[in-house]
Order: structure tokens, then C-alpha cells, then sequence
């Protein structure tokens, strides 16, 4: 969800389309730069934001999510 516009963008919580967990994603934070289209609707990263339960990369452009696996996922199964 957005943040209210007339303060500064904190940050995302973030879906994982690989297992479903919920990251926080903190504008500022090691260097992620958060930004919003002019309407609210579309949000880029200036850097892939790393899943705290799987580590998949997710990359978030124009509102438009991508995955990349490298060397540090986690293959998680769920019972």
C-alpha cells in the first residue's frame, strides 16, 4: 500500500511470488531508493529486494514484479 503523500515514503511490505512471505522493504535502507508513480499505482526499486524466508531477489519496475534466483535461495517446500 501507498503512503499518505503528503509525508515521505517509508517503505513496502512486499509479497513474495515465490513462497508467499511478506518482506519489508524500507525506502533508504542499504541503499533502496522507493519510488511511486505520480498516480500512486505503479512502484519501481532501485535494486532487487532480497525475501527474508526463501531469499529470492525480487525486482519491482513500473509496478511490474520479476524474480531471479541465484546462489542464496532457500529451496523451501510447504506440508
Amino acid at each position: 500500500m501507498s503512503q499518505d503523500r503528503r509525508r515521505l515514503l517509508v517503505g513496502y511490505h512486499v509479497c513474495c511470488p515465490a513462497c508467499g512471505f511478506v518482506t519489508v522493504a524500507l525506502n533508504g535502507h542499504e541503499g533502496l531508493a522507493i519510488t511511486e508513480s505520480d498516480d500512486g499505482t505503479r512502484v519501481t526499486f532501485s535494486k532487487p529486494l532480497r525475501c527474508v524466508y526463501c531469499a529470492v531477489l525480487i525486482h519491482l519496475r513500473d509496478g511490474e514484479a520479476e524474480m531471479e534466483e541465484d546462489e542464496h535461495v532457500r529451496r523451501t517446500r510447504w506440508r
